[in-house]
């Protein structure tokens, strides 16, 4: 009977519902910065337990009620104990223990962004909009505690390639380096400008491309003058992108490549005065020897529909470079084009003189073009698509049989195989 009457106790027991207080199960009060700030000093003085007494600082900035003084102080504290993770693995190393050398260098980067947002946040203005400043002395004296090994974890990271890592310890040591006359500072803005492009970080590149190019070698600075151009270039910056071409064209003019990005520019915007100006502006101040400012005149002249200046500035191109493909090409359009003017306007009468006159001036453009198709061909076998429709044509009004007959097989086969290309796709 004892046992039975324990067993239909405990059954009571069980079916009674939890006491009031466990049912309203009240929110969990926060715990006590003072708490937080002991937690911290405690991991800083024992030289463990950082990462925990980091984080649950960290989580406290999610308080609503936290003042401006209130966050300052988190992001001090957090500070320190990035400093303290960096003595720990700074410790081992001189005991010539194994120690992570990343973990080294970014807790001090890391200790460098809590120092930056806790500046930020010391220096906003009161209630009365005046500013108190606590901690600047204090964030000031930790950086420069450090700052040496900020440069050498910028070294570190270039040394192994890891150009993103690199450019956060060159740009800090950049900025937080107390003396501006400091010698490293044009070769660290070298460096970030080259991690920045190297890392396709066009707002990184430009913090630094200019004091790069400013205290570079001469031959280094239309190199990097070339890179500030390809990075206004990515970021689609059409207006900045001229510009820079321009600058590189006036203060580098033998370096080529602001002279060929920027006529090409002209000649997609029908900008002919200004491509001629430009390669007679390089002509005069570079070489009257160089083959690739005749061809932009011989260019521009092709697009204003002037094919004798065409002719003849192609002619001044292969003069200075007979392997030039597209002055031959162009030399060969304005034939063709000048042909077909001809034709559109020619006497119909064959009993009319002039008819035998305008037939032998439009066989005479269409024999004129014949050799520089030929030479494209002969300089790009491989661009069929180029040569392969003008030379049908020619071969086919001066009745060459023999070579007309190749050039519509050749053209038939390539038809083909484009034909068979497109279709390969959707056969997958």
């Amino acid at each position: 009977m004892k046992i039975s009457f324990v067993i239909l106790l405990l059954s009571a027991c069980l079916a009674a519902p939890l006491p009031a207080a466990n049912k309203k199960d009240k929110a969990q009060k926060p715990v006590k910065m003072s708490t937080l700030y002991k937690a911290a000093s405690t991991a800083i003085k024992n030289a463990s337990g950082q990462d925990g007494a980091r984080n649950n600082l960290m989580n406290a900035l999610q308080r609503t009620d936290l003042k401006d003084k209130d966050r300052a102080e988190i992001y001090y504290t957090t500070a320190k104990l990035y400093e303290s993770t960096n003595s720990v693995e700074n410790r081992k190393a001189y005991l010539k223990q194994k120690y992570d050398t990343a973990l080294f260098f970014n807790s001090l980067l890391n200790m460098y962004e809590q120092l930056r947002l806790c500046d930020s946040v010391d220096a906003t203005p009161n209630a009365q909009e005046k500013i108190r400043l606590k901690y600047a002395k204090k964030t000031r004296e930790l950086r420069q505690k450090h700052i040496r090994n900020i440069l050498n974890g910028g070294k570190f990271f270039l040394y192994k390639g890891n150009y993103a890592s690199a450019y956060d310890f060159l740009d800090d040591y950049y900025t937080y380096a107390s003396n501006r006359q400091d010698t490293l500072l044009p070769k660290l803005a070298y460096q970030a400008a080259l991690c920045g492009y190297l890392t396709s970080h066009p707002a990184h590149t430009l913090k630094y491309i200019d004091k790069a190019i400013e205290s570079a070698s001469r031959g280094d600075k239309p190199i990097l003058q070339e890179y500030k151009v390809r990075t206004y270039a990515m970021l689609k910056n059409d207006s900045a992108w001229v510009r820079e071409l321009r600058a590189g064209v006036r203060k580098y003019p033998e370096h080529d490549y602001f002279f060929v990005n920027l006529a090409d520019y002209y000649a997609s915007h029908k900008l002919t005065s200004e491509g001629c100006a430009l390669a007679d502006s390089l002509i005069r101040v570079v070489s009257a020897n160089k083959a690739i400012y005749w061809y932009t005149k011989c260019k521009m002249k092709l697009l204003d529909n002037d094919y004798e200046a065409c002719i003849q500035f192609a002619d001044s191109t292969l003069l200075r470079d007979p392997t030039f493909a597209d002055a031959y090409y162009n030399k060969g359009i304005s034939y063709l084009n000048m042909a077909v003017i001809r034709q559109e306007s020619a006497c119909n009468d064959i009993k009319d003189p002039r008819f035998a006159q305008d037939r032998q001036t439009i066989r005479q453009l269409f024999a004129s073009a014949m050799p520089c198709m030929r030479k494209v061909r002969e300089l790009q076998p491989d661009k069929v698509d180029r040569w392969a429709p003008p030379l049908y044509r020619i071969y086919l009004f001066l009745n060459k049989g023999k070579e007309f007959d190749e050039i519509d097989r050749l053209l038939k086969e390539k038809a083909s195989e484009d034909a068979k290309r497109q279709a390969e796709p959707a056969k997958k």
